[in-house]
């Protein structure tokens, strides 16, 4: 049976809004945050000897503040971390925004960045969101460059 070709441009569109709606509803980490990371740190302890392999790092505390730009303008993020065996064991980021809007990212991002990194090798780190907060991981990740510095044995 042949469609026309209208009909056949209609359920090409069709499938592929059916992919993106699908790739979108895949993409969230707000709530799931938990359990997708919880569900994939196994996955990162398989590879603790490229891990060792690629950089050694000395076991201790660590922190680094570093800045980053936003719609509300700069704003800075401290982070300070504790490494043991090359991974991170504890890591708090103290927001330091002056702008409101930005604070209030700023604490999202500092509530839910533990269940994203603890545990994870530091050479493996590159945190993109964070409880709806994409713009502060910009500033962590320079901190945790600063960091990388610090630590390397």
């Amino acid at each position: 049976m042949k469609l026309p070709a209208h009909k056949k441009m209609l359920s090409a569109a069709a499938a592929a809004s059916v992919m993106l709606l699908t790739a979108a509803c895949g993409s969230g980490s707000d709530d799931a945050s938990t359990d997708s990371s919880s569900s994939s740190a196994p996955s990162t302890s398989s590879d603790d000897t490229s891990d060792t392999a690629a950089s050694t790092y000395k076991d201790g505390d660590y922190d680094a503040e570093a800045s980053y730009s936003n719609p509300g303008g700069e704003s800075k993020v401290k982070v300070d971390l504790t490494l043991a065996d090359n991974k991170i064991t504890k890591v708090e980021v103290t927001p330091e925004a002056e702008n409101g809007t930005s604070k209030q990212y700023q604490a999202k991002f500092a509530s839910g960045i533990a269940d994203e990194v603890v545990g994870k090798s530091l050479d493996d780190l590159n945190v993109s969101k964070v409880a709806g907060s994409s713009l502060t991981s910009t500033g962590f990740n320079a901190a945790i460059d600063d960091i990388k510095a610090d630590a390397k044995a």
